[in-house]
């Protein structure tokens, strides 16, 4: 209330006394409020325009700012698919295929499948088969217009033959919960060494043949006797996975 009325009531005060005594000493009047009064309050109003300006200014910087951060980012990420893309160490076979953020998981840990951001409307299927940069990650199975969720190799539920890349020796993939990666149903008495390369075998009805799987770090016995296993050490770790490929076959 006092703030309110302040500035009229000193104004009111400067002008009466502009009004008293002669012309002269309303001159020495009107020099000395100009000097102290008016000067002063008429710089305080410009540096306060000034301050509004440079504020408005400082916000249209901070959103500028934020757009360049988040183009950046958006760059960052394209260089990253691009180096992706250019990265896969094996033959193809010149399938096309599509390339998928990996963007988030369901089920549980050592059941868990992967949720990318690639869907029907980018031509994915169910069945597809997915690799990583190294080898084989698992298959599309279940898709929607604008994501689809992949079932890894890590996953239980997933199976698919393979064989031994330097003697054709046959098996099947599969996991465990506990994380084991095996080739089991190995005719005893195979072909197979620890370090052997494991590919996607001529049996598969996913996977064109010959795509990296693991290497062999260590072969047992099966407990009837009639056949051998090998534990394996996978070519693609499934849970560092940013990026996968998903083939697109027909294509080409």
């Amino acid at each position: 209330m006092l703030k309110r009325f302040l500035i009229p009531l000193i104004l009111s005060v400067l002008a009466l006394a502009m009004l008293i005594g002669s012309a002269e000493s309303r001159g020495w009047r009107a020099s000395l409020f100009g000097r102290t009064v008016f000067f002063p309050f008429t710089h305080s109003l410009q540096v306060i325009k000034s301050n509004q300006v440079l504020k408005t200014e400082i916000i249209k910087l901070r959103i500028q700012l934020a757009e360049y951060t988040l183009r950046n980012l958006a760059l960052q990420n394209e260089i990253k698919e691009y180096l992706s893309s250019t990265a896969v160490s094996f033959e193809t076979g010149g399938v096309d295929f599509e390339i998928a953020e990996v963007v988030g998981y369901s089920g549980q840990f050592q059941q868990r499948n992967l949720i990318v951001n690639k869907g029907r409307v980018n031509g994915i299927k169910p069945d597809s088969p997915v690799v990583s940069a190294q080898g084989i990650i698992g298959k599309v199975i279940s898709v929607s217009d604008t994501y689809c969720i992949v079932l890894p190799f890590s996953n239980p539920q997933f199976q698919i033959p393979v064989m031994d890349k330097s003697t054709g020796v046959q098996g099947i993939l599969q996991s465990e919960l506990g994380g084991l990666i095996t080739m089991s149903m190995i005719k005893l008495g195979s072909q197979i060494s620890v370090g052997d390369t494991i590919v996607t075998s001529n049996l598969s009805r996913i996977f064109p043949k010959g795509y990296p799987v693991g290497s062999i770090s260590r072969i047992k016995e099966s407990q009837d006797n009639l056949f051998i296993s090998a534990e394996l050490s996978p070519f693609t770790l499934v849970e560092n996975l940013e990026h996968v490929f998903i083939l697109k076959p027909g294509r080409n």
